[in-house]
C-alpha cells in the first residue's frame, strides 16, 4: 500500500467512525406475545447517506417498507442462508421479504427494526423511489474483508475511471459529486481496492441504470405486484389442498412398491442357467437381471417424483411451518434420496433472489461443462510479462471479439491449448474466470472449459444423465464444509447413514458386481429428466444484469420461462413447468400454481408489458440447445484466434 493509499484509508476510517458514532441506533422495539409493540423511545430516522456510512463500516442493514433492519447477528442464523441477506444490504427488499416469509415471520422481524429511512430518500427526488446502494458482497466483500483479488472483478471493471475533482457528499440523495456537480460512481482502479472495511462510501453508489430500466416504472410494477400478492392471499390460494398430496403419496407408494416387487421377483428366481438367455431384451439378459433392472427403473421414477415434494418442503410450501416442512424435506431428501435438503435450501434460496446472474446465481454456474452466457468466458492473468517497450501485458474478457484483450504482440504466446509450452517461453496467461459469490471460488475458463464448452450443446443430455452424482458431491461437500453445526446437521447425517445402509444393502443383495453397477446407473439415469426440467426454465432466458433498480417482479418474469403442459400431466413436471408463478410466490402450494398463474400472473404480465415466455417441452429444450450452441460457437472462435496468435498469424 502506498503512503497516499494509507492516508486515504485512515481518513475514510475516521470519517466513517465519526458518522457511525453520531447516529448510534436507539434501543430496539420490544414485541409482546400478542404481537403489539412497546416503543420506549422515538425511533431514529436515517438519511440514505447515513445508511451508506454505516454499511461502509460493515453493518448489515436491509430496508423493508422504510424500516431499516440491523441483521449483523441474525444473518449467520438465517434459515435461508447468509447470502440471502447479504445480497440485499442497502437495498429495498420489501418484495423479496414478503414473498418468502409468513405473516408471523414478518411480525418477528420487527425486533431488528432500528430506524426508519428519511421519507424524502424513500420517495426519491421525482417519485422514482429509493435509490439502492450496492451490497458489499456484490463488490467482493465478505466477513469484513475482500474475499479474493478477483472477487466480482467484472463489477469493478464496469465502473468509470479517471481523476475526479474535489468530491462533496450530497446529503439529499447520497450521491458523490465533483466540483461541477456531476454525479459519479466509484473511481478506484481495481488494483487499488480496499482490502476490507471500512469502505469509501462512494463505492456503494450503483452504476447508471441501463436504458431499458426506468426506476419510476419499476416502482409502479413493484407496488402492483404487492397488490396482486395481497389478492392471492385473500383468495385462499396459500391454503394447502390435502387431496393433491394424497394423490402424490399414492403415486409414490405405487412406484416404491413396484421397485420392491421386481427386486423381490429377481431374488426369488435365484441363479439361472445359461440356456435362459435372450429371454426378452438381449442375448445376455436373464429373467433375474431383467427384474432387477425393472426394479432400478421404478426406483428412479420414485426418486424423480419424490423430489418435487422435497422442493415444496424446502420452500415451506406444504404446511408453511419451517420446522415441519424442513423435517419433511430431510425425510425425503436425506433418508430416502441420499441428498442434503440443507444444501438444496442454501443453494436454491440464493438462486431465487439473484436469478440468472452469472456471478451470483449458483444454479447457472456449471463450469467447465456449461456456460449459458459469454460472461463466463473470462481470461485474466495471475502474473504479467513485459512487452517490448516495457508495457505490461494485461488479460481481459474475451467476448464477441476476434482477439483477446492484451493479445497479438510479437513474441507473446497465448495458445490456449498449449499452456505448458507457453510456460517454457517465460510468461503466459493463466485463464481464470468469474468469481462466484456463492461458491467463493473462480469459475475457471481454463483448458478443460474450452474443451467441454465447445461441445456443450452436443453433450448436454449426456451430462444431465449423470446429474444425480453431482448432487451427491454438492450435498456432502456442503455438509462437511459449510453447514451450520446444529440439530438439522445431526438429523441429516443420520438420514444419510440410513440411506446408504438401505441402498447399499440393496446393491449388496444383487448377484454380481456388473448387476450392481447396472442397477446403480439405471436408477440414477432414470432421474435425469428432473435435471433437464430444473434448468429448462432458466438456461434459455436472459442472464443480463439490469442493475439494482429492476424490481423483483420484473426480474423474475424476465429470467424465467414456463412450460406448456396439459393439466392432467402436471404431476410429470411437479410444478416446475409453472416457474414464473413459483418464482413470484415461492411459498405458494404447488397444486395452486395453475390457478394463480391463470387468474393473476398472466394478466399482470400483460398489463405491464412484461414478456411472459411459455414454450412446449420440446421447443423449450430447443431454445436451451440454441443458447448453448451460441456460446459454444464463441468458444470455438476464441480457440481458433488463440491458435492463430500463437502461430504469429495475427498481429
Amino acid at each position: 500500500m502506498t503512503l497516499a493509499q494509507a492516508a486515504t484509508f485512515v481518513s475514510t476510517a475516521s470519517e466513517n467512525a465519526a458518522v457511525s458514532k453520531k447516529i448510534e441506533p436507539t434501543p430496539t422495539v420490544t414485541i409482546s406475545a400478542s404481537g403489539s409493540q412497546a416503543q420506549h423511545h422515538t425511533r431514529k430516522t436515517l438519511t440514505r447517506s447515513e445508511l451508506a456510512q454505516r454499511i461502509a463500516n460493515g453493518e448489515v442493514l436491509v430496508l423493508h417498507r422504510r424500516r431499516i433492519y440491523k441483521l449483523d447477528k441474525w444473518s449467520k442464523l438465517h434459515p435461508g442462508g447468509e447470502l440471502a441477506i447479504l445480497h440485499f444490504v442497502g437495498r429495498d427488499a420489501t418484495d423479496e421479504i414478503e414473498a418468502y416469509h409468513s405473516d408471523a415471520a414478518l411480525e418477528s422481524m420487527k425486533r431488528y427494526h432500528i430506524a426508519d429511512l428519511d421519507p424524502s430518500d424513500w420517495e426519491g427526488l421525482h417519485g422514482e423511489g429509493y435509490k439502492p446502494l450496492v451490497p458489499p458482497v456484490q463488490l467482493g466483500y465478505r466477513e469484513g474483508r475482500l474475499d479474493h483479488p478477483h472477487a466480482q472483478l467484472s463489477t469493478w471493471r464496469t465502473r468509470k475511471g479517471g481523476k475526479r475533482g474535489q468530491e462533496v457528499a450530497n446529503e439529499k440523495d447520497g450521491m458523490v459529486k465533483d466540483e461541477s456537480g456531476t454525479s459519479h460512481n466509484d473511481v478506484m482502479d481495481p488494483a487499488e481496492r480496499p482490502s476490507g472495511f471500512p469502505l469509501p462510501v462512494s463505492l456503494l453508489e450503483p452504476p447508471p441504470n441501463p436504458p431499458q430500466i426506468n426506476p419510476k416504472r419499476e416502482r409502479a410494477i413493484s407496488e402492483a405486484y404487492r397488490e396482486m400478492h395481497e389478492e392471492i392471499k385473500r383468495s385462499g390460494l396459500y391454503a394447502l389442498r390435502p387431496a393433491g398430496y394424497v394423490r402424490e403419496c399414492s403415486r409414490y407408494l405405487a412406484l416404491a412398491s413396484m421397485a420392491f416387487y421386481f427386486w423381490w421377483k429377481g431374488k426369488a428366481l435365484g441363479s439361472e442357467s445359461a440356456a435362459d438367455v435372450a429371454w426378452l431384451l438381449s442375448f445376455w439378459m436373464t429373467k433375474q437381471n431383467f427384474y432387477f433392472l425393472l426394479s432400478s427403473f421404478f426406483l428412479g421414477l420414485f426418486w424423480h417424483q419424490l423430489t418435487f415434494t422435497a422442493h415444496d418442503a424446502g420452500h415451506s410450501g406444504i404446511t408453511h411451518s419451517h420446522s415441519i416442512d424442513r423435517a419433511i424435506g430431510v425425510l425425503i431428501a436425506d433418508f430416502i434420496g441420499g441428498l442434503s435438503i440443507g444444501w438444496w435450501c442454501d443453494n436454491h434460496d440464493v438462486h431465487h433472489l439473484v436469478t440468472n446472474h452469472p456471478e451470483h446465481d449458483p444454479d447457472i454456474q456449471h463450469m467447465p461443462f456449461f456456460a449459458i452466457s459469454p460472461e463466463f468466458l473470462v481470461s485474466t492473468p495471475t502474473r504479467t510479462t513485459t512487452r517490448a517497450g516495457g508495457d505490461r501485458k494485461e488479460g481481459g474478457r474475451a467476448v464477441n471479439d476476434h482477439r483477446q484483450d492484451g493479445g497479438g504482440d510479437d513474441g507473446e504466446k497465448e495458445e490456449i491449448e498449449e499452456e505448458e509450452e507457453e510456460e517454457e517461453e517465460g510468461g503466459h496467461d493463466v485463464p481464470l474466470g468469474l468469481w462466484s459469490s456463492y461458491y467463493r471460488r473462480i469459475l475457471a475458463f481454463d483448458s478443460a472449459s474450452r474443451f467441454f464448452l465447445r461441445f456443450q450443446h452436443r453433450l448436454y443430455y449426456v451430462v444431465m444423465s449423470l446429474g444425480r452424482f453431482n448432487l451427491y458431491a454438492n450435498s456432502y461437500g456442503f455438509l462437511a464444509l459449510k453447514a451450520r453445526r446444529d440439530r438439522w446437521l445431526l438429523l441429516e447425517t443420520v438420514g444419510l447413514l440410513v440411506f446408504w445402509t438401505w441402498f447399499g444393502g440393496l446393491l449388496a443383495s444383487l448377484p454380481s458386481w456388473r448387476m450392481r453397477l447396472a442397477y446403480l446407473m439405471v436408477s440414477h439415469v432414470t432421474t435425469s429428466p428432473l435435471h433437464v426440467q430444473i434448468v429448462l426454465s432458466h438456461f434459455a432466458q436472459s442472464s443480463e444484469d439490469l442493475g439494482l433498480s429492476e424490481c423483483f417482479a420484473s426480474r423474475q418474469i424476465r429470467t424465467t420461462m414456463d412450460v406448456k403442459c396439459d393439466p392432467n400431466l402436471d404431476f410429470v413436471h411437479g410444478g416446475l413447468h409453472m416457474q414464473v408463478t413459483h418464482h413470484l410466490f415461492p411459498r405458494l402450494p404447488r397444486h395452486n400454481l395453475r390457478e394463480a398463474r391463470d387468474r393473476y400472473v398472466k394478466p399482470f404480465a400483460q398489463k405491464w408489458g412484461l414478456s411472459y415466455d411459455e414454450y412446449g417441452f420440446v421447443s423449450g429444450n430447443g431454445k436451451v440447445l440454441d443458447t448453448l450452441s451460441q456460446v459454444a460457437g464463441q468458444v470455438e472462435l476464441l480457440v481458433k484466434v488463440a491458435r492463430a496468435q500463437a502461430k504469429g498469424e495475427l498481429h
